[in-house]
């Protein structure tokens, strides 16, 4: 309660007769102008002049009934959505005014303390809370209070002020080596993604040539991909991407921003395979049990590389995961000195500075990049099964 000032702009809470009133004084330009303009309105209030403005900054309402609704567009809404439920389930009771930073600090304290199952774990709980989880977390509330703030329903964020031994206890994301290698990669070709893992060949060798999120390559459809010799165009948020030749288009990703991704002799040789098959719809890698999109491919992907005599799994020392030919597939770009621009082009990572943001490479260098992985030896083009779509891609 009283005068702060944020951003430059002087801001005041006061209450009357258990009603709160809020605002901005932009006209104020010293802590006494500002005290003095919001006695003025303390005033207004008290002689009628100002109608009341009762203000129902209860958090879990707040959350609920404007947050939510107004990030139900947002590409992140379903990560969003079970997040907020661990917010609301643990401030729940609260107003924004009540949640300060050293409660923010208990929650962080108290979620990375807490023990959690991966997977399908039937045992008793035996994994730690990755650091990583609580920081998106707490970075999902920071954008509540600031849109709190917006609102005129709170008065400051309580994760800026955060003490810095906490914020070092939830880094923003896990740094981790590559634990993909050549050898690990020609055993799971050969000796994994077979017999009863053949259904996971395409979608992991398209993966391996093509360095998509699992998320990215389970939404791409029949229509996303161009083996024509007329360009494709799509209309996305207002602006027109083109598709050439041996190409497709990645709708939605993790920045919200659509990519054009070449294909070279291996990715093309297995997109050609799941276009041919009849069962493949709408999908190009469909799942064989609802005929949507696949939801996971962890239990069949780790059984692979129990076949191929390879370790899997993120806590496991040296264990591959899905994400681990995404890594891969950047790892080899870079040992055949394809540059950061092209190869940040093709992931679809965010540029880092203004310089970033003003290289860009054209639909040709990421050709002749993704054409590299095919042209030794050791990356020979891999014949598809003759099988359906939906027998390789169970889900």
């Amino acid at each position: 309660m009283g005068v702060r000032k944020r951003g430059g702009v002087y801001h005041y809470q006061f209450q009357v007769k258990g009603v709160t009133y809020c605002g901005t004084l932009p006209t104020a330009t010293t802590g006494a102008e500002a005290r003095a303009q919001e006695a003025d309105e303390k005033a207004k209030v008290r002689l009628g002049l100002r109608p009341e403005q009762i203000i129902d900054d209860d958090f879990c309402k707040f959350v609920n009934d404007v947050y939510l609704k107004q990030a139900a567009n947002k590409a992140s809404y379903r990560h969003d959505e079970f997040r907020c439920a661990v917010l609301t389930g643990y401030f729940a009771g609260r107003r924004f005014r009540d949640i300060k930073p050293i409660l923010v600090s208990k929650f962080i304290k108290d979620r990375l303390a807490t023990m959690i199952k991966r997977h399908n774990q039937k045992s008793p709980a035996t994994h730690s809370r990755s650091p990583v989880t609580v920081h998106k977390e707490v970075t999902l509330l920071s954008g509540i209070f600031n849109m709190a703030i917006q609102e005129k329903v709170a008065t400051d964020n309580p994760c800026r002020a955060l003490p810095k031994a906490v914020r070092r206890m939830i880094r923003a994301r896990s740094k981790r080596r590559c634990a993909m290698t050549p050898e690990k990669e020609s055993l799971l070709i050969n000796s994994g993604l077979t017999g009863r893992y053949a259904h996971l060949r395409p979608v992991c060798l398209f993966d391996l040539h093509t360095g998509l999120r699992l998320s990215e390559v389970t939404r791409l459809e029949r229509e996303h991909i161009n083996l024509e010799n007329e360009s494709k165009w799509f209309e996305i948020d207002g602006e027109s991407h083109e598709v050439p030749k041996d190409c497709f288009i990645v709708i939605r990703s993790k920045t919200d921003r659509p990519r054009v991704i070449p294909l070279n002799a291996q990715a093309r040789s297995v997109a050609v395979h799941q276009l041919n098959d009849a069962t493949v719809s709408r999908f190009i890698f469909p799942s064989s049990k609802t005929d949507g999109q696949i939801k996971e491919v962890k239990k069949g992907l780790a059984g692979a590389c129990k076949q191929a005599g390879i370790k899997y799994g993120l806590a496991v020392p040296d264990g591959i995961t899905f994400h681990s030919l995404r890594h891969w597939f950047s790892s080899k770009l870079e040992d055949f000195g394809v540059s950061k621009t092209v190869r940040r082009d093709l992931l679809g990572h965010e540029p880092r500075d203004m310089t970033d943001d003003y290289t860009h490479s054209t639909i040709e260098m990421r050709r002749r990049a993704v054409s590299l992985l095919c042209q030794t030896s050791a990356q020979k083009v891999v014949k598809m099964a003759s099988k359906s779509g939906r027998s390789l891609a169970r889900g």
